[in-house]
């Protein structure tokens, strides 16, 4: 148990410490001088002994290498390499950050986009994309009325992407988030 959340302890260390980061990024933004040996406690404390952090030039979390695999985290406004170029991916924005997460047995990689597009265009689009490239729904969860949050979930020969795209307010941009699981190697 930790801060009331439970994590399971059949995660990998990678992954537990992926569903952490946001709080981590947390912590360091008020840790000042001493991010490094901070963030590595609060990294070793989450993780476990063995746990390898990198800080980028800003201070940031830029990698961290576990027993069990690694996470890297950008915000240099590129897709990673990771990404299949047989994946479609949404072209009209910026990558704000991305994280790939990387096990003996799968890859995970996270991209958050902002767009000027109108957010059920950008949903519209991207889903007939996929279903063109051969994925096959396993959730698509649209607007409602009130806007908010649409879901989709695809799957395609092991790989599953999921994309969230939100409905921003006034004068906002278009969050478009996706994450990719495929198998590693």
């Amino acid at each position: 148990m930790h801060d009331g959340y439970m994590i399971p302890s059949r995660f990998p260390t990678v992954m537990r410490t992926l569903l952490l980061v946001p709080l981590i990024a947390i912590g360091l933004a008020a840790c000042g001088g001493a991010q490094g040996a901070v963030s590595e406690r609060i990294v070793e404390e989450v993780a476990g002994e063995g746990v390898d952090l990198e800080l980028g030039d800003d201070g940031q979390i830029a990698s961290i290498e576990t027993e069990d695999g690694s996470l890297e985290m950008s915000a240099n406004g590129e897709v990673p390499e990771e990404w299949p170029d047989d994946v479609p991916l949404f072209e009209d924005g910026v990558v704000s950050n991305s994280q790939v997460a990387t096990t003996d047995d799968v890859t995970i990689v996270s991209i958050d986009y902002l767009t000027d597009a109108d957010a059920e265009s950008a949903y519209d689009a991207m889903v007939a994309a996929y279903k063109a490239a051969g994925f096959t729904t396993t959730l698509s969860d649209v607007f409602d009325d009130e806007g908010g949050l649409a879901t989709y979930i695809g799957e395609r020969n092991g790989t599953s992407i999921t994309m969230m795209v939100n409905i921003p307010e006034l004068n906002e941009p278009t969050a478009v988030i996706f994450n990719l699981r495929f198998p590693a190697g």
